[in-house]
């Protein structure tokens, strides 16, 4: 991991990523740049004080973090423009290989039409992104992987590898199975012996597909520790979060847009809004499979 950019609106949320992103800089060697992004539907001048305040505020909680201590002194930009652009533009100018950002502020409605930050930084710029939810600055040592059978799961796999954020000998995997036909099995009256049979088969099935998914794809020691849940994708993460308590989850995302994202969602979308652990989530490769993912 050679470079990474922390944005920062300097509220608490981002207080918590800048540690986190300080903490991996010195960690990696990575080289650190902090953004700050005004709004520019303002007055020039305007715009001009409050950059330079905010240079000088983002220079203290930087200093805070224990920037100061870094190998390579933090570049510190402050620019004006639409926030989810500019992100995505400096990270793409600093060729970043990490966007670090504070966790995501719920909006309701907002987030159903607009989408939360993260996700159209990721849509922007395509890079992965590390959403910072807890204080703990600690290196991560307890990551729990989402999985399925797509081209997206394996470039999330490589890409948290990659960084160094996944060890396949120490973290753990997990994925989720729905019984065909379970339901209609218990509305036809079948005993319930015969549909506790019937999903264990499919767990079964399930446990099979996806270790050898994992090994064709160089991740087979994750298979030594891998969750198979009954349920949705969501409810499958949600029990892996309740059974490991990781410190990070890695995902990848979906690239739905438009009105088919808002229809359809995707199980990314509800992990960035509603799990509580740090998240890495890692846009699809576009030279891969740019539809299909978590």
């Amino acid at each position: 991991m050679k470079r990474i950019l922390i944005a920062s609106d300097l509220s608490e949320r981002s207080q918590r990523a800048l540690q986190r992103a300080v903490s991996l800089a010195k960690q990696f060697g990575s080289e650190l740049s902090v953004l700050h992004v005004v709004d520019d539907d303002q007055p020039h001048a305007l715009i001009g004080g409050e950059s330079r305040a905010t240079e000088a505020a983002l220079r203290d909680h930087l200093d805070r973090s224990g920037g100061s201590d870094l190998a390579t002194v933090p570049i510190i930009s402050v620019v004006a423009g639409d926030p989810f652009r500019a992100i995505a533009d400096e990270a793409n100018r600093l060729e970043a290989d990490l966007i670090v950002m504070g966790s995501h502020r719920k909006r309701l409605l907002g987030d159903i039409f607009t989408g939360t930050t993260i996700e159209r930084v990721m849509r922007l710029g395509g890079r992965p992104v590390l959403m910072v939810n807890r204080e703990d600055d600690a290196p991560y040592s307890n990551v729990l992987a989402a999985v399925d059978l797509s081209e997206a799961a394996a470039h999330a796999l490589q890409a948290a590898q990659g960084l160094g954020l996944l060890d396949p000998d120490r973290d753990a995997a997990v994925h989720g199975f729905v019984p065909l036909g379970e339901g209609m099995m218990y509305y036809a009256g079948v005993e319930r012996e015969r549909v506790d049979e019937h999903v264990a088969v499919s767990a079964s099935q399930a446990r099979t597909a996806i270790t050898r998914f994992l090994r064709d794809n160089g991740f087979g020691k994750l298979s030594n520790l891998l969750l198979i849940e009954k349920g949705t994708p969501f409810e499958a993460i949600g029990a892996g979060i309740h059974q490991l308590q990781p410190d990070l989850l890695v995902i990848g995302t979906r690239g739905y847009g438009g009105l088919k994202r808002v229809l359809l969602g995707s199980v990314a979308d509800e992990v960035l809004r509603q799990v509580e652990c740090d998240i890495l989530a890692v846009p699809p490769d576009t030279a891969g499979d740019p539809a299909g993912a978590s």
